[in-house]
């Protein structure tokens, strides 16, 4: 593997527990995707939140602030319309300008071109949504010498390389960022973070377990914790994926993979099932060790009462008041006919409602809706 495609891994993962290291990141992702420069956004899509971070690449952060204002003044005179295009395709796919600007003899002699191209140094654009999550946006881009005529398609696949990664980076930097804005810690605080976390290093090992962790892995059913360390499971097949993931997942945060989730339902009966979702991490914090790097293990017991704010998924997906109800009581675990019982409706009313939900939210199951609340909204306390 490339040595600077190593270095846009790392330092994408690393920007996990730290927004402001996503500098350092998106330098070294230009110069693995061969760019002039790169820009990133993350917000909450809440207009109280103070979730907001646009960052750039050091050709961004030598702008004078003339070059800034300018630049923002023609980014919402023009390209606001162009992201809107890009929201309407699904996440991860990259999208160059002339994608949504077909008429590039006119294009090249619009204001913004021009400055872009006689001040700032490029022409060409690319840009991509990182995730379908409507409680936030997340958006990236780069932009590309104004010698070239197209975006070359090495360029191109290296982009689209990049993107589960950054998007992963920037779903775990939700929850480790209000760690550390509580507990002005990430990785030593995981107790308060009301689902199951483990880490493993490079063996396999797990070498930390929250409390939720803890009480899920003690059940001993589905799946659980040997005396090896190891992860074990009621089925071989479930096992050996698991297994297999940790260790490409160790490998992609040394910066020598490819994967950057890998998800698998273990289930000892069908009301016994738990979720298990395996990530690359890297401590850059050093809380465990210097240089730690491994595997971030989320567990959710889909079978417990799960406490989780069901609030800003149905803001953001346009859920009745009538459905969030039933949605928060189908995510804690209540039967459809306790349900209806208890809103003193018929079970046919319930599975009209819950398919709504499961439209709205693009879920197809109660694993799912649950998967995309927790997403949406970090369960810490």
């Amino acid at each position: 593997m490339a040595g600077n495609q190593a270095a846009a891994l790392i330092s994408i993962y690393n920007s996990a527990n730290d927004s402001e290291a996503w500098n350092t990141a998106l330098d070294t992702c230009v110069d693995y995707v061969q760019a002039h420069s790169a820009n990133i956004l993350f917000q909450e899509n809440d207009k109280n939140s103070r979730w907001r971070y646009s960052l750039g690449s050091q050709q961004w952060r030598s702008l004078t602030p003339e070059q800034m204002q300018k630049t923002i003044a023609l980014f919402e005179k023009y390209d606001v319309k162009a992201w809107e295009f890009v929201h309407r395709h699904g996440k991860q796919r990259p999208l160059t300008d002339t994608d949504f600007w077909t008429d590039t003899t006119s294009l090249e002699q619009r204001e913004d071109y021009q400055f872009f191209r006689n001040e700032l140094g490029f022409t060409r654009k690319v840009g991509c949504k990182l995730n379908d999550n409507l409680c936030w946006t997340d958006n990236i881009a780069f932009q590309f010498p104004s010698h070239l005529q197209t975006v070359p398609s090495d360029s191109m696949h290296r982009i689209q390389y990049l993107l589960p990664h950054a998007a992963k980076s920037i779903e775990l930097w939700r929850t480790f960022s209000i760690l550390k804005s509580q507990y002005n810690a990430v990785l030593a605080a995981l107790d308060h973070v009301k689902v199951g976390l483990c880490i493993a290093e490079p063996g396999g090992a797990i070498v930390v377990t929250n409390d939720e962790a803890d009480r899920i892995l003690s059940l001993g059913t589905a799946i659980r914790k040997g005396n090896d360390k190891l992860l074990h499971c009621k089925s071989a097949a479930t096992e050996h994926a698991i297994t297999a993931a940790i260790q490409r997942s160790c490998a992609t945060s040394e910066g020598k993979g490819s994967i950057s989730e890998s998800y698998h339902l273990v289930e000892h009966s069908p009301r016994q099932q738990i979720s298990v979702e395996v990530a690359p991490l890297r401590d850059s914090g050093a809380e465990l060790a210097a240089n730690f790097n491994g595997a971030l293990i989320t567990l959710i017991d889909v079978s417990a009462d799960l406490e989780i704010d069901t609030s800003k998924i149905a803001a953001a997906y346009k859920l009745t008041s009538a459905e969030q109800q039933v949605c928060d009581m189908l995510i804690r675990g209540v039967s459809v006919a306790d349900i209806a019982e208890s809103r003193n409706v018929s079970s046919d009313t319930i599975k009209s409602q819950l398919k709504s939900i499961y439209r709205k939210t693009a879920s197809h199951n109660r694993v799912a809706l649950a998967r995309l609340a927790i997403k949406a909204d970090p369960p810490v306390r």
